[in-house]
């Protein structure tokens, strides 16, 4: 549970009742708000009535597609824990693309379950100090049309709020606060998620920056530079790729 004195509250949707169940009574017993669903369409009200901090959500629904469900429930910056039987290195990248912010498989070890909703639940931005004539600010950073504001956590373009997920989000604030630095996959891993992507699959850093590039546009996309056989770095101002 988070440092806040109400219990943080958490939906689970699993079409298997006795998964539901499992998981349910584990968390009731940390103290957290449970509510359960076995189907999208219960999800989606739930959801919607409910307001949950996170949810942990299946993928093979009897009326949907909880990828499908993951990427409505994050545009609205919900976290979303993916628990499912499918392992294969595909559908953790595409659970990773749709907004995910971890993917754990089935079955499931419960220590290693909850540390992860811990660290989901706790997790915070870093906090960076930068030189006088640096033109960033831990509070607000502008690259043109593009502001990344850490204190409400969003980015804005021209004023509109950027749909980032919150693992988007940490990786685009950390590289903009740790500019003129080439990052390995390896070390933004380390430094933005310690460790909590799961497995480390390094691909899924670079799923993450094109979906950063896409949803920014151009030209403040071309600020994250690609430094082949090396990583990324952040740049005051857009330039090409090498």
């Amino acid at each position: 549970m988070t440092s806040t004195a109400v219990p943080d509250k958490i939906l689970v949707v699993d079409d298997d009742h006795a998964i539901l169940l499992l998981i349910s009574r584990f968390l009731q017993s940390h103290n957290y708000q449970v509510e359960t669903a076995d189907t999208a369409a219960i999800a989606r009200e739930k959801f919607t009535r409910f307001k949950p901090d996170l949810v942990i959500l299946d993928v093979n629904l009897p009326d949907g597609n909880g990828f499908n469900l993951c990427q409505e429930m994050r545009s609205v910056r919900t976290l979303v824990m993916m628990l499912t039987c499918l392992r294969d290195r595909n559908h953790i990248l595409e659970g990773f693309e749709q907004g995910a912010d971890a993917y754990l498989t089935k079955p499931l070890d419960l220590p290693v379950f909850h540390a992860k909703i811990r660290a989901l639940l706790n997790r915070h931005l870093p906090v960076v100090e930068f030189p006088v004539a640096s033109t960033f600010t831990q509070a607000l950073i502008t690259i043109g049309n593009l502001t990344i504001n850490g204190d409400r956590c969003e980015v804005t373009r021209k004023g509109n709020l950027v749909p980032l997920t919150l693992l988007e989000y940490q990786l685009l604030y950390f590289l903009a606060t740790h500019p003129e630095k080439v990052w390995s996959r390896q070390e933004l891993i380390t430094s933005v998620w310690q460790n909590q992507l799961g497995e480390t699959v390094e691909r899924k850093v670079d799923v993450h920056i094109g979906q950063i590039r896409r949803k920014i546009g151009s030209p403040e996309n071309q600020c994250i530079r690609t430094i082949r056989g090396k990583g990324y770095v952040f740049q005051h101002a857009p330039t090409g790729q090498d």
